[in-house]
């Protein structure tokens, strides 16, 4: 018995203290900004995902046993990065670092005076003008087309081609 005593007086039970949620961001924030790099985050959402982790930190931070701060945090890391990555296909935003100086290009419609478009539509034949204004500009699909202006699907493919054809000649001339 008094061996055992002895024992237990020289290696009393390690207390593991938990550090505070504010402590812990402070102590490993660049640690997880690191790891979240390395698991394959851009650069552009690397702050957005840290705080994703630590978010998630917050939540968990009562069923943590608070041992090991790193690894607890690293595995959240890996699943947010996992995530991300799962996303990634998703993303439709492009990062744009440097603003082109001589702006945007033109809207197409401005290249065309309205009125010499009006022109051009005005010379086409009757059928060929409807078929046009309404596929191409009231965006009506071709069954439909066909139907309001009273011929088979295959007529009006055929005037659509032959409306587009000498819209662009008359254009080009202009």
């Amino acid at each position: 018995m008094s061996v055992a005593l002895s024992l237990q007086q020289r290696s009393p039970a390690i207390a593991v203290s938990r550090p505070g949620i504010e402590e812990l961001f402070t102590s490993c924030v660049d640690f997880v900004w690191r790891n979240l790099y390395q698991l394959g985050v851009a650069e552009v959402d690397l702050e957005d995902q840290t705080q994703e982790v630590f978010l998630i930190a917050h939540r968990r931070y009562a069923s943590w046993n608070g041992g090991h701060p790193r690894a607890w945090l690293y595995a959240i890391a890996r699943r947010c990065a996992s995530a991300y990555r799962r996303r990634g296909h998703r993303r439709y935003e492009l990062c744009v670092y440097d603003v082109p100086e001589n702006g945007m290009e033109p809207d197409p419609s401005e290249r065309f005076d309205v009125n010499e478009l009006d022109r051009a539509l005005d010379g086409l034949e009757e059928g060929k003008r409807a078929v046009f204004i309404l596929f191409e500009i009231e965006e009506l699909p071709m069954r439909e087309v066909a139907a309001a202006v009273g011929c088979p699907v295959q007529t009006a493919y055929a005037r659509l081609y032959a409306a587009r054809r000498e819209l662009a000649r008359a254009l080009s001339e202009e």
